[in-house]
Order: structure tokens, then C-alpha cells, then sequence
């Protein structure tokens, strides 16, 4: 069985988007928690209230820690070393702040923890961002692959990432200044032992990132990074930000 792991924190004072509410990312979370898989989520404190009422009703949901972006172990690396934190140059600059990159580089934190605590003793885990379903156009076929995802047993250590670009971004200025989609970041698939390997990469190399190019960048140019380093393999696959992030190649490894 797999566990789903997600997280809702805030990083606006202000929306940007009034189509990107709370109110309307929940929406999309329901579809996803009332399909009955299992479900880790990481909350924003002022939300604590919300999330236990929604406990209570799904035993399918488990609030494992609320806590603020500031407390984030990546961020207080970058909290400390300021100086290495100037953000890329292309980028939308009311979306993508320091606050916002720093919760997206926590993902692999979220999942750590996750399977630390694991309360559906599951062996294999799953990232999915918040209000996902909001990108699918075929829900009903896709969330019913997400069931299937869910009570699929593997067989093998793995760990699957999909991708909108097939080749290796190796230009370095161009990888801390545009966001890059060697992979997409919504979604990872992993056995606990892979992701666990996953997270401490990502920790233990993370000042080094940020030493070798001054930039806190998106997650999947600092993950880009890591796989041109040698330093991570994913199984990756080609999808795009739609339906086709979540179709694992799992019949593989079953």
C-alpha cells in the first residue's frame, strides 16, 4: 500500500490569485481525500482547527505536524547564508518568492517525516501537490489510476519522476535562471529506502548548490541538479502537467 503525503502552508500575505484560494485548492484536496487512499498532509497552524474536523470524518487522513514555512530545515539553511539566496532572473515575481521556492525544495522534508512516523505502515510513499486535480481534464479515469496507484503492491526499490523534457540540462546559468522541467515536481512515487536516500542528497548537498551558483531556485531545477551531478537516478518518465503526471510505468514492478 502507498501513502499519500502532501502539504498546505502559507506563502502569501496576500493572494495573487483569487482562483488559487484555500477555499479553492480544498476543492480539489476532496477529490483526492474522498477517494479513500491514504493521506499525510502538513498544515499551516492557523489551519490546525480545519484539518482535525476533517480527521475526525476521514480516517483516511492524518495531520502529521502543522508548522510554518520558516521552520523548514532547508530554509533555515538558506536563512543562514543569505548572501547565496538571490532568485533567478526569470521567473514571475509575485508566484515564485523566496517563500515559495523554499516550500517547494521541502518536499522530500515533508515525505522524511512522513515515513518516519508512518501511521499506515506503508513501505511505499507518494508526493502529490495540494490542489492537484485541478490539472487533470479527465478526472474520473485519472483519480480512479490513483486508486489503482494506491492498492498496487510492489515488488521493487524505485523511484519514479515524471518529466516534460527528455534531455539533461547541463548549462548551468540556465538552470538558475528558468525554471526547468526535466521534471514536473507535483508528483514522486518512492519506496521508503530510495526516498529516505532522495532526502538526505537533497540536505547534505543543498549549501553546496548554493555556494557553486548564488541562486534558491525551484525544486525541480535543484533535483535537474543533483541528476547532472550523478547524485540521484530516478526512473523518469515523459508526462506533462496534466493527466499524464500520474502514469507511473508500475505494471514494470508489480
Amino acid at each position: 500500500m502507498t501513502t499519500f503525503v502532501t502539504a498546505y502552508l502559507k506563502v502569501y500575505d496576500e493572494e495573487y490569485d483569487m482562483s488559487r484560494t484555500f477555499e479553492n485548492r480544498l476543492k480539489h484536496f476532496m477529490r483526492l481525500l474522498e477517494l479513500g487512499i491514504n493521506i499525510c498532509i502538513f498544515i499551516q497552524p492557523e489551519l490546525q482547527s480545519k484539518f482535525n474536523e476533517l480527521e475526525t470524518t476521514y480516517k483516511n487522513l492524518k495531520v502529521i505536524q502543522s508548522l510554518s514555512i520558516n521552520e523548514l530545515e532547508l530554509y533555515k539553511i538558506g536563512e543562514e547564508n543569505p548572501e547565496l539566496c538571490d532568485l533567478p532572473d526569470n521567473r514571475n515575481k509575485v508566484k515564485d518568492t523566496k517563500k515559495y521556492m523554499f516550500l517547494m525544495l521541502a518536499k522530500l522534508e515533508f515525505l522524511k517525516k512522513t515515513i518516519d512516523v508512518n501511521p499506515y505502515k506503508s513501505n511505499y510513499f507518494c508526493w502529490f501537490d495540494f490542489s492537484l486535480p485541478y490539472i487533470f481534464k479527465d478526472m474520473n479515469k485519472t483519480l480512479l489510476k490513483i486508486k489503482n496507484i494506491s492498492d498496487t503492491e510492489f515488488k521493487k526499490d524505485f523511484i519514479y519522476l515524471p518529466g516534460c523534457w527528455n534531455i539533461k540540462i547541463n548549462n548551468l546559468d540556465y538552470l538558475t535562471n528558468n525554471i526547468v522541467w526535466r521534471f514536473c515536481g507535483g508528483f514522486l512515487i518512492g519506496d521508503k529506502r530510495s526516498l529516505i536516500h532522495f532526502y538526505n542528497i537533497s540536505n547534505d548537498y543543498f549549501l553546496s548548490f548554493l555556494n557553486e551558483t548564488h541562486k534558491l531556485v525551484w525544486e525541480v531545477n535543484y533535483w535537474a541538479w543533483l541528476e547532472n551531478k550523478g547524485l540521484i537516478s530516478p526512473i523518469w518518465y515523459l508526462a506533462d502537467h496534466n493527466d499524464t503526471i500520474i502514469n507511473i510505468p508500475f505494471n514494470l514492478d508489480t
